[in-house]
C-alpha cells in the first residue's frame, strides 16, 4: 500500500519530470485572473471617461454609469470565470492521464500524447469537474450563508445554543471544504485516467476517500503547507519591494518589472505544487487499482551482527 508521503513525493517527482505542465498550468492561471479583471477595468474606464471632471455633475453622472454597467461587468466577469474553468478543466484531461502514467512507470511519458488524450477526456473530463465542483461550490455557498445569517443572531441575543450551531457551522465549512475539495480532484482523476463517467466517477471517488481518507487528507495538507511557505515568501518578496518604493515615484516605476518578475515566478511555483497534488492524489488512486509497484524496504543489518568479532577471545 502507497503511503502518504511516498505518494507526495511521486507527485513532486512527476511535476519536475514534466515541467511543461507546470508552465501551461500557470499560463492557464494568469491568462484567465487577467481575463476576469479586463470586465471591471472596462467598466472603471467608462465610468471615469463618463464623469469626465470631478464636479458634481460629474460624480452623478459616474453614479449613473456605474449603475447601468453593473450588470454587463458582472456577466463579463462570470464570462471570464467560465472561460478560466474550461481551460483548467481542458487541461486536466490531458495532464492528469500523463502524471498517473509517469506514477506507474516511474519515468517521464513518451512525448506526443497531449493533444490525442485531449481529444478523448475532454468531455467526461468537463462534466466530472462540473459535478465535483459543483456539490463544492454549494456547500461552500450554503456554509457562508448559515453563518452571514447567525453572525447577527449570536451578536443580537447571544446564547450558549446558538455560539454552539456557529462554531459547529464554522468547523463543517472548513473540513467540508477540504473534504469535498479533494472529492472532486478524485472525481476528475477517475474520468480522466481511468476512463469512467462523470457519475461512475463520483462513485469511485467517494469510495476511494472513505477507504483511504487519512492519506488523501495528509497528502492535501501536505501542499497545503507548501503553498503557505511559498506565499509567506512571496509576501516577504513584495513587501520589500514596496516599502523600498514607498513614497517615491521613481522607484515605484523601477519596482513595476521586479514585481512582475515575482508574480510570474511565484505563478509557475504555485502550478508546479498543483500539478504535484495532482500527481501524487493520482499516485494513490492508481496504487488502488494496483498499477503501483510497492516500495522496496530499506536494506539494513543489526547493529550487532555488523559488530567485527575476536576470533581469539572466541
Amino acid at each position: 500500500m502507497l503511503r502518504a508521503n511516498h505518494a507526495v513525493r511521486l507527485g513532486l517527482r512527476s511535476s519536475s519530470r514534466n515541467p511543461e505542465l507546470a508552465f501551461v498550468k500557470a499560463l492557464v492561471d494568469q491568462a484567465g485572473s487577467l481575463l476576469a479583471t479586463l470586465p471591471v477595468a472596462l467598466g472603471a474606464l467608462l465610468v471615469f471617461a463618463v464623469a469626465r471632471r470631478w464636479t458634481l455633475q460629474g460624480v452623478l453622472r459616474a453614479l449613473q454609469a456605474a449603475e447601468a454597467l453593473r450588470w454587463p461587468v458582472f456577466g463579463g466577469v462570470v464570462a471570464a470565470l467560465s472561460i478560466l474553468f474550461l481551460a483548467g478543466m481542458l487541461f486536466w484531461a490531458a495532464a492528469i492521464p500523463l502524471l498517473a502514467a509517469d506514477a506507474e512507470i516511474d519515468r517521464r511519458p513518451p512525448a506526443g500524447n497531449f493533444a490525442l488524450l485531449l481529444s478523448r477526456g475532454a468531455a467526461r473530463t468537463l462534466v466530472a469537474g462540473l459535478l465535483g465542483s459543483g456539490i463544492s461550490i454549494l456547500f461552500t455557498v450554503a456554509c457562508s450563508l448559515a453563518l452571514l445569517f447567525a453572525a447577527p443572531l449570536v451578536l443580537a441575543r447571544p446564547s450558549a445554543l446558538l455560539f454552539a450551531l456557529t462554531a459547529i457551522v464554522a468547523a463543517a465549512l472548513i473540513v467540508g471544504s477540504i473534504l469535498l475539495d479533494v472529492l472532486a480532484r478524485l472525481t476528475l482523476i477517475r474520468a480522466a485516467a481511468f476512463g469512467d463517467s462523470a457519475t461512475a466517477a463520483f462513485g469511485h471517488a467517494a469510495s476511494l476517500l472513505g477507504a483511504r481518507l487519512g492519506s488523501y487528507v495528509a497528502v492535501t495538507l501536505a501542499f497545503v503547507f507548501l503553498e503557505l511557505i511559498a506565499g509567506a515568501i512571496v509576501a516577504t518578496l513584495t513587501g520589500f519591494l514596496s516599502g523600498v518604493s514607498l513614497f517615491d515615484p521613481r522607484s515605484e516605476l523601477l519596482a513595476v518589472p521586479p514585481r512582475i518578475a515575482v508574480g510570474l515566478a511565484i505563478a509557475a511555483v504555485f502550478a508546479w505544487l498543483e500539478v504535484g497534488r495532482m500527481g501524487a492524489l493520482s499516485a494513490l488512486v492508481a496504487d488502488a487499482e494496483g498499477l503501483i509497484a510497492p516500495e522496496e524496504p530499506p536494506q539494513a543489518e543489526l547493529v550487532i551482527d555488523a559488530l567485527p568479532v575476536d576470533e581469539q577471545g572466541a
